[in-house]
């Protein structure tokens, strides 16, 4: 029987997954019909014309004027006691069409404790979101960030920039829009992603002209540092400010997606209101437990102010595995111990970035089994630790590892898998190991199809979908059939399915160099499209038996009109198929001994998976559907398509980006990082 201490323990960790996503205010808006306009508060002629909000008056005399639209109810930034709980997603398309020559001044986007416009003038240079007797003062409780079209500051960059404004007009950090080639006032929608992390204390911004869905120039980005907490009171209104001078233009708001989300995980919630915890325990299930266990402990971990305290970890892995039908064995440490000879340095087979792996053999259950020990002291490893116990643990398919076991004792943490005696798939591509023999085609072809199966399986056939993050060919094992088992978990994330998040974001890149989609270098974000392309790295890897990252030399014919040079796999493999010439990829070693038809199936299905526009990769069940041979292979663009970011996206997806200063350009290839000047 559980002790009161455990049940209460587990009732907060249901709690703490329960709330760990909670929107205190969230709206989506495609467009804006007249139906919406009870939704806002409109000041000075602002209203909804033209399927959009109109932050400028749209008729009359425009001339020195000042405007909002602010939407008609507040969020919760913080509870009262100065703590930030709240992190802000805004996303959302503008469009500046001048009056004048040139136009002016600007709108702000506003988030703001008086939502009303200010004493005094609030024209001109002030944007609607200041005054000449407001201007910086900290009774304004406001946050603006303006898209300004004219030089009337004196401490303005140019006349079309963007800046931070912290309760006055002087920005605490701006950007020049002109140093991507972006125009903001020449009546091209601009779409615009604001993102307040309330975490890190951190406001991050994207942008990017677009013409329909098509992005054509580039991308813009910045983060400051910003505790919203520290200008702001609890109750925040949000919402958009112009104004106009002798100069003036019409702002247009084309589509908005706003939440505000709560993500406090601190521990004085435990101490708030236990009524209110018990009544959510006894009507959530028990099975959430184990989706929002990673989630939580993973956010804690992250965080410089909060440690894992390891008997914890322990103790809460242990509560998610009792409600596992098929939970791995839990170990003592001197049994592993034993098993691996003391971890004996003749019986390691590989060593990755968070642990070694040893091979060892369990008397009690007479079966060989791979011991994965996690580095000590390593955050990142205890991290990956629990990642794999709480995500494989509740996966079940044939080309998937099995996690037999874990083991978490004398500061030691340990995971347990069956051995799979032909290693790992790396070893017989690559050459690595003078007892691999090189791989024939059959083999490969259905090492390939597994691996799709282990990935369709993960994407679609799970309860929780996961994205395994680290697709390649040394966590891919082969059993004694040659039949592949997809491993190495420790990155793996569950994300949720339908109208939830459908991908997982982090603080920093994770995965493989060669592997990884151009995306996640912009967003951190991990997403089945991400595991969709390194697939087909991978399968490029099977096929032409060449590491991701390689040069490759290129001999063309003379008369073709090219000259010999190098280029990385997926490069050199487009380029193939550019020229009608793409089974010239294929691996030399299995001297022309393979099923031209499926070959071809596989390299050009592999170049559809690595399209740099993630919304156009297939998704897993169709790549499984095409190496079974129940759908054509597909028919990818001769030359390979431009990345562009960001692509077009639903609003609801989008999240956290990396933080940094971001310039980007038009094809992906140029991207360079610089800080924001004040004024």
């Amino acid at each position: 029987m559980r002790s009161p201490s455990r049940h209460l323990h587990c009732c907060l960790l249901l709690i703490l997954c329960l709330i760990a996503r909670m929107r205190s205010l969230e709206f989506n808006y495609t467009d804006f019909v007249a139906e919406n306009s009870t939704d806002f508060i409109f000041a000075d002629g602002t209203s909804i014309a033209g399927g959009a909000l109109q932050i400028t008056p749209n008729s009359g005399n425009q001339s020195h004027q000042s405007s909002r639209v602010m939407y008609s109810t507040s969020f919760k930034l913080h509870r009262g006691n100065g703590s930030a709980l709240t992190s802000i997603n805004s996303t959302f398309v503008f469009n500046i069409q001048p009056l004048t020559h040139p136009g002016g001044e600007g709108f702000t986007f506003l988030l703001t404790n008086n939502p009303a416009l200010p004493a005094g003038d609030s024209s001109g240079q002030w944007l609607g979101a200041f005054s000449s007797q407001t201007n910086g003062s900290s009774l304004n409780r406001t946050i603006a960030v303006e898209f300004d079209t004219r030089r009337s500051y004196a401490g303005d960059l140019d006349d079309n920039h963007v800046g931070l404004d912290v309760n006055g007009i002087p920005s605490a950090g701006q950007l020049s829009f002109g140093t991507v080639g972006i125009n903001i006032s020449q009546g091209i929608d601009v779409e615009v992603i604001i993102l307040f992390d309330a975490e890190e204390g951190l406001v991050q911004l994207l942008a990017a002209m677009i013409n329909g869905s098509s992005v054509i120039s580039n991308v813009f980005g910045f983060s400051w540092v910003l505790d919203l907490s520290q200008h702001l009171d609890e109750d925040v209104w949000v919402g958009f400010s112009s104004s106009t001078s002798n100069l003036s233009q019409l702002n247009q708001i084309k589509s908005w997606y706003f939440s505000a989300v709560d993500v406090e995980f601190a521990g004085a919630k435990k101490k708030k209101g236990r009524k209110a915890i018990w009544l959510l325990v006894l009507v959530a299930p028990f099975c959430a437990a184990a989706a929002c266990l990673f989630f939580t402990l993973w956010k804690m971990g992250n965080r410089g102010a909060l440690r894992y305290d390891r008997n914890i970890v322990r103790r809460d892995i242990e509560l998610v595995l009792e409600a596992s039908n098929d939970r791995p064995v839990k170990f003592q440490l001197s049994e592993l111990k034993i098993a691996t000879g003391n971890f004996d340095p003749n019986r390691q087979l590989g060593r990755g970035g968070f642990g070694t792996v040893y091979r060892g053999y369990l008397k009690e259950y007479d079966v060989e089994v791979a011991v994965k020990r996690i580095q000590k002291n390593s955050r990142g490893g205890e991290r990956e630790f629990v990642a794999e116990v709480t995500t494989i643990s509740q996966l079940s398919h044939r080309n998937l590892v099995k996690l037999i076991g874990w083991c978490h004792d004398a500061g030691e943490l340990l995971l347990v898998y069956e051995y799979l005696r032909r290693r790992s798939l790396d070893k017989y591509l690559f050459g690595e190991d003078s007892e691999c023999s090189v791989l024939d085609w059959e083999r490969r072809y259905r090492i390939v199809a597994g691996v799709a199966a282990a990935l369709d399986y993960l994407h679609h056939g799970s309860v929780r979908r996961v994205v395994h993050r680290d697709v390649k060919a040394s966590n891919v094992m082969l059993d004694e059939e040659f039949d592949a088992r997809l491993g190495d978990f420790g990155l793996a994330r569950a994300v949720e399915r339908g109208g939830g998040k459908s991908h997982y974001s982090t603080a920093g890149v994770a995965g493989t160099r060669g592997y990884m989609a151009p995306e996640c270098y912009f967003t951190g974000r991990a997403a089945p499209e991400t595991d969709v392309y390194a697939f087909g790295v991978f399968a490029m890897e099977v096929a032409c038996g060449r590491r991701p990252g390689s040069h490759v030399v290129v001999v063309e014919d003379d008369d073709d009109g090219f000259s010999p040079e190098s280029a990385y796999l997926v490069d050199w493999v487009w380029d193939l198929h550019g020229r009608g010439r793409i089974l010239e990829a294929a691996d030399r070693r299995l001297g022309g001994q393979y099923d031209e038809a499926e070959m071809e199936r596989v390299l050009l299905l592999a170049l559809a998976c690595c399209h740099p526009n993630h919304r156009k990769r297939p998704s897993m069940r169709v790549a499984l559907q095409v190496l079974s041979g129940d759908t054509a292979p597909p028919n990818p663009a001769m030359e390979k398509p431009a990345f562009v970011w960001p692509a077009t996206v639903p609003r609801e997806e989008v999240e956290m980006p990396l933080v940094g200063l971001l310039f980007v350009g038009s094809g992906g290839g140029h991207v360079t990082q610089s800080t924001m000047t004040g004024r």
